[in-house]
């Protein structure tokens, strides 16, 4: 595919969701014979780009493609990119159309403009929107969401089309069977495995962190062999049968899913979770908030469950009926794997990038 250059940029390098869909399609490109790069604000590696906002636009060389992926300075780096400029925005959450917010949540944020005083004290909120407005009405850029939620609110906020371009993994050929993985970890083969995850862990706001242990305890009083990991803090731990784990690599993470019966994901926002891809993935059952781009993931009662948001009762009583059920745990998760290689591929999300890139 005869396409030109393709520069992606992020924010951080560390392997969050927006970086990590850099990486894989830089990946992907490569395979296409794209000549294609990544640059970060904030660098972890000697040998990696670093770039500030602002100095952006001044790396991009003739007739290449910037594809924006995330920033911590949207009106900086925007207004760096030259007018004419091919661009391409994936919105990885809301923070392109908000006053800092990368989920609105409950904030009466309207087409008009922010809440005055801004209820989450960002400052300038209005007038940071509307500076990212101004930039995305000179640049004229493609806009692509990985999910039919935040582009339907896109659109609303930015007045112009966004394309959905659903996210995807590498999707291993077969499943890892759990006894091989309940072995390396110590767990034992008829004991029934909980897992949470998330960036940030208990402490992560967005994911209902400090809901964990509750649920846990709860779950652990109606089923006493019951094994949790809480995956994404800051430490390892071990309150009798509730794990803590760190931020893991993937391997780690595969390891700990296969070794799951269920992803227990409280979620008050999201766009399109590669949490949740990699569990289907993995083949296990998701029971989550119905969020954001959650319901264009999960089938409800076919792949996972999908609860009412904040009804923690609710996802309580859900959680132990998969939890509970072999059958129906094995059920769901089999589907999840197989509907979600025949969606989630990262061939497929690649692919769809680089028609895009060529309708450029």
């Amino acid at each position: 595919m005869q396409l030109p250059p393709v520069h992606h940029h992020t924010g951080l390098e560390t392997s969050g969701g927006a970086t990590r869909v850099a990486r894989l399609l830089l990946d992907g490109l490569a395979r296409f014979e794209v000549a294609s790069s990544l640059s970060f604000e904030l660098a972890e590696k000697a040998d990696a780009m670093a770039i500030s906002p602002e100095e952006f636009g001044a790396g991009l060389e003739g007739d290449s493609i910037a594809h924006i992926h995330c920033t911590g300075d949207w009106p900086a780096l925007l207004g760096s990119i030259p007018t004419g400029t091919k661009v391409v925005v994936t919105l990885h959450d809301c923070e392109l159309f908000t006053g800092g917010c990368p989920y609105p949540l409950d904030c009466p944020v309207t087409s008009d403009g922010c809440a005055k005083p801004c209820p989450r004290n960002f400052p300038e909120a209005d007038e940071l929107r509307k500076r990212k407005l101004e930039e995305i009405k000179r640049l004229d850029p493609v806009l692509a969401a990985p999910s039919r939620w935040l582009a339907r609110l896109a659109k609303t906020h930015l007045f112009r089309p966004v394309k959905v371009v659903p996210n995807g993994i590498p999707w291993p050929a077969g499943l890892h069977t759990k006894s091989e993985s309940r072995k390396k970890l110590g767990i034992h083969p008829a004991a029934r495995v909980a897992l949470f995850a998330a960036h940030g862990g208990m402490n992560a706001a967005y994911k209902s962190g400090d809901t964990w242990q509750d649920i846990w305890e709860r779950l652990k009083k109606a089923m006493p062999d019951l094994v949790c990991f809480a995956v994404g803090g800051d430490r390892e731990e071990r309150r009798d049968d509730f794990i803590l784990w760190p931020y893991v690599d993937r391997q780690k993470l595969a390891m700990l899913m296969a070794a799951s019966d269920a992803l227990l994901y409280p979620t008050r926002a999201d766009n399109h979770s590669l949490v949740v891809l990699e569990a289907m993935a993995a083949g296990l059952p998701v029971v989550s908030y119905s969020v954001g781009g959650i319901p264009e993931q999960i089938v409800d009662r076919m792949t996972g469950m999908l609860v009412p948001p904040g009804d923690l009762n609710q996802f309580v009583d859900t959680a132990m009926a998969v939890l509970s059920s072999r059958s129906l745990g094995r059920q769901m998760g089999q589907e999840a794997f197989l509907s979600g290689r025949r969606k989630f591929s990262v061939e497929r999300m690649v692919g769809d990038y680089a028609r895009l890139y060529a309708s450029l």
